[in-house]
C-alpha cells in the first residue's frame, strides 16, 4: 500500500517517526529458559491492555510475545487509512467453502503485529446495548453484565471533543457519561462531508427511531453520532499500542516485549491438576524454539482464531478432533473453537445523483482535491485525512426493520426449531445446551426495541453496509489434522440457520425505504446498484446475496466466541475469572471469550473484556 498522495510523502514518513519514536524491537534469542510472573501470548488489543495493567506493580514481571513487528507505516498512524485494509500487517487464509454462499471461500484475516487489530481496523469505536451484555451474565457469567463492564468502559477511553464550530455546524454530540479518562482516545472529527448533513435529514424523519445525546451508553437502538479511535491531539490512530505499551515503555522494566516469536504450544508441568507451566516458541529470525515459563499465569490474549489453535494443538479441545490430528489429549473440552461468531455483512449500495463537493468518493476521483487534502494534513493535522470512515451510525431493532408482528414471528419460530438441525454436525450434548440458553436470549432479543439487529455506518455516500449483529448461525475453528499447527479450518456456517437470511431480507427492504425518503431530494435521483431494485421477492432478493461473493460477506472482522465465556455444562471454556477449566495458571482474556456477539464494533468490547481481565488477574495474586 502506498500514500495516496506522491506529495510529501517524506514529511508523511516523518510524522510517521515522530509519533511513535521510541519504540524497540525484541528479536526473543534470550529469553530460553527464563521466567516470569505472567506470559501473556499476543501482543495485541487485548495483551497490551493486561500487560500494562499487570506491570502497575513493579514487583511484577511479564513477558508479552507476538508473532508479528511493530508497524510505524503512515498507514498505522494516519486516521483516513482506516478506509482501507493494509493486508502487509494480516495473516490471512482462506474459509472453508460456505455452502449457503454458493460455497465460495472469504479470508479470515488475523492481525499480526503490534497492537493487533486496533492497527489495522476501520477505527469504530460503537459498544453493544446494555441488553448485550446483560445476555452474558444470563448465561452464568456473574459480574459480566452491563454494569459489571460500564466502570471498564470508561476505564479504558478518554473522549476528545469536537471544536465548538464545527460541532455547531452539524449538531454533533456526545454524552460525556460514557467515558472516563483512560489510554484510549476517542474521537468525532471536525471535519465531514457536506451530504451528511442531508442523511440527518433524513434520519430525524424517521418514525421511533430516536436521537439519544451520544452512543455508547448502553441505549441500543437509534441514530447517533459515534467516536473512532483517534487521538485528536496529534490527530494519528489511537491503539492499544499507543496508549497501552509506548507511554511506558522506557520506564518498566518488569515489562517485556519480544516480537517475531510465534507460540506453537502450551508447556505443562503435571497432568493431576493439569497445570500451564509455560510456552514453546519459534523465532522467526533463526527458526529455533525455546522455552519460556510463567510463575504463576499464561494468559492468552491472541484473538478468537489463534488463542483456540494454540488450545488444541496443546491439547485442550474436542477429544476426536484432537486424536485425529495425533494430538495428546490432556483435557477434552469441547467448546475449544465451537460457537464461532462473526457479523455477516450485506454490502447495499444506493447511487446519488447530486452529491456534493466533495463527498467520500472525491479523494479517489480528484487529483488537486487529493493533493489538497494531504498537504492539509500534513501541515495542520486537519481535513477529511484527519478522519476515519463514518461517524454517523443507524442502530435498528427487529421490529423497527419489520414491524412487531414479524419480528414476534421469527423468534416464535425461532424457538421451535430443533437447533440440532441447524448447528453443526461436530455439537456435542453440551453445546446443544449451551446452544439453546443461548436462543432462549437471543429470542428475546429479537422482539425487544432495546436489542439491535443491524448497525448501518452512513458514509454520506450512497454506501450503506448492513452487517447483522444478531446472528444465530454458528461457525465452527478446528484443526487442520494433517498440519495442526498451520492455521486452522474455519466455517463461517453463515446463513446455516434460514432465520438470519429472512433478518438479512428485512435489512435489504428497510435501506429502500429509508432510501426513499423525500428528504433525500437535494441528492436524488436515488438508484439502488446491490442488490438491485430489479430483485423484488425475498427469494430474489437472497439469491442475489448469496450468489455474489462481493455482496454479503460472512466476516466484518470480528471474530468471537470460540472460547465462550459460560457454565462448563453449557459447553463453556472459560469461567467469569477467565481461567480454563479444568487447567490451572491459563486464562483467555480476547474475543474468544465473548458468548454472544455483542451489537458493535469488538475492539470497544476488547479493550472493557481485558481492563477488567487485569483486575481479576491481580486479584488472585
Amino acid at each position: 500500500m502506498k500514500v495516496i498522495s506522491t506529495s510529501g510523502v517524506a514529511l508523511t514518513l516523518a510524522l510517521a517517526y515522530t509519533a511513535l519514536a521510541g519504540s524497540t524491537l525484541h528479536d526473543g534469542l534470550n529469553v530460553d529458559g527464563k521466567t516470569y510472573d505472567y506470559i501473556v501470548v499476543g501482543g495485541g488489543t487485548s495483551g497490551l491492555v493486561v500487560a500494562n495493567r499487570l506491570t502497575e506493580d513493579r514487583r511484577t514481571t511479564v513477558l508479552v510475545i507476538e508473532r508479528g513487528y511493530f508497524d510505524d507505516k503512515p498507514e498505522a498512524i494516519i486516521p483516513w487509512y482506516g478506509n482501507l485494509l493494509d493486508t502487509s500487517v494480516l495473516a490471512s487464509v482462506p474459509s472453508a467453502p460456505n455452502p449457503k454462499l454458493n460455497n465460495a471461500t472469504f479470508p479470515v484475516s488475523v492481525a499480526a503485529v503490534v497492537g493487533g487489530g486496533s492497527v489495522v481496523n476501520g477505527m469504530g469505536y460503537i459498544r453493544g446495548s446494555k441488553s448485550d451484555y446483560d445476555a452474558w451474565e444470563e448465561l452464568g457469567n456473574p459480574g459480566w453484565g452491563w454494569d459489571g463492564l460500564y466502570p471498564y468502559f470508561r476505564k479504558s477511553t478518554t473522549f476528545d471533543p469536537t471544536a465548538p464550530e464545527a460541532a455547531s455546524k452539524f449538531n454533533i454530540t456526545y454524552d460525556p457519561r460514557a467515558y472516563g479518562k483512560g489510554p484510549i482516545h476517542l474521537h468525532i472529527p471536525e471535519f465531514q462531508y457536506p451530504d451528511i448533513a442531508t442523511f440527518w435529514d433524513v434520519l430525524k424523519h424517521q418514525n421511533s427511531v430516536a436521537i439519544p445525546l451520544g452512543s455508547n451508553i448502553g441505549n441500543g437502538p437509534g441514530a447517533y453520532w459515534t467516536p473512532s479511535t483517534i487521538d485528536a491531539r496529534d490527530a494519528t490512530r489511537s491503539t492499544s499500542r499507543k496508549g497501552y505499551y509506548d507511554p511506558v515503555n522506557a520506564t518498566r522494566t518488569n515489562l517485556r516485549l519480544i516480537t517475531g516469536q510465534t507460540v506453537k504450544e502450551i508447556l505443562f508441568s503435571n497432568d493431576k491438576p493439569l497445570t500451564a507451566k509455560g510456552v514453546r516458541i519459534v523465532s522467526a529470525l533463526d527458526n529455533k524454539s525455546r522455552n519460556v515459563y510463567a510463575r504463576k499465569e499464561v494468559i492468552l490474549a491472541a484473538g478468537a482464531v489463534q488463542s483456540p489453535q494454540l488450545l488444541l494443538v496443546s491439547g485442550i479441545g474436542p477429544g476426536v478432533q484432537l486424536r485425529a490430528a495425533g494430538i495428546k489429549v490432556r483435557k477434552d473440552t469441547p467448546a475449544v473453537g465451537a460457537n464461532y461468531q462473526d457479523h455477516a455483512t450485506t454490502m447495499i449500495r444506493y447511487t446519488l445523483a447530486q452529491q456534493s463537493f466533495p463527498n467520500p468518493d472525491t479523494i479517489f476521483t480528484n487529483a488537486t482535491y487529493n493533493d489538497t487534502v494531504w498537504a492539509e494534513y500534513l501541515s495542520n493535522k486537519t481535513g477529511a485525512i484527519a478522519g476515519a470512515s463514518a461517524t454517523t451510525l443507524l442502530l435498528l431493532s427487529l421490529p423497527q426493520l419489520s414491524n412487531f408482528s414479524s419480528a414476534s414471528s421469527v423468534s416464535a419460530r425461532y424457538l421451535a426449531q430443533n437447533p440440532s438441525t441447524y448447528l453443526p454436525s461436530t455439537y456435542s450434548a453440551p453445546l446443544i445446551e449451551g446452544y439453546k440458553a443461548q436462543r432462549r436470549i437471543l429470542a428475546k432479543r429479537l422482539t425487544s426495541t432495546s436489542a439491535s439487529v443491524v448497525a448501518h455506518a452512513l458514509l454520506g455516500n450512497g454506501f450503506f453496509p448492513g452487517p447483522l449483529l444478531k446472528p444465530l448461525s454458528r461457525g465452527t475453528l478446528v484443526l487442520n489434522a494433517s498440519d495442526p499447527y498451520n492455521f486452522p479450518i474455519i466455517q463461517y456456517n453463515t446463513l446455516m440457520n434460514p432465520l438470519d437470511g429472512e433478518n438479512i431480507v428485512s435489512i435489504v427492504r428497510h435501506a429502500r425505504r429509508f432510501f426513499a425518503s423525500p428528504e433525500f431530494v437535494p441528492v436524488s435521483p436515488v438508484m439502488e446498484l446491490v442488490p438491485g431494485a430489479q430483485y423484488s421477492t425475498d427469494e430474489q432478493i437472497l439469491d442475489a446475496l448469496t450468489s455474489d461473493p462481493m455482496v454479503l460477506w460472512p466476516t466484518l472482522g470480528h471474530p468471537s466466541g470460540t472460547c465462550a465465556m459460560m457454565p462448563e455444562r453449557l459447553g463453556g471454556c472459560v469461567g467469569p475469572d477467565l481461567k480454563v477449566y479444568g487447567v490451572k495458571g491459563l486464562s483467555v482474556v480476547d474475543a474468544s471469550v465473548i458468548p454472544l456477539i455483542p451489537g458493535g464494533a469488538l475492539q470497544a468490547t476488547v479493550y472493557a473484556v481485558a481492563e477488567k481481565a487485569g483486575d481479576l488477574i491481580k486479584a488472585r495474586g
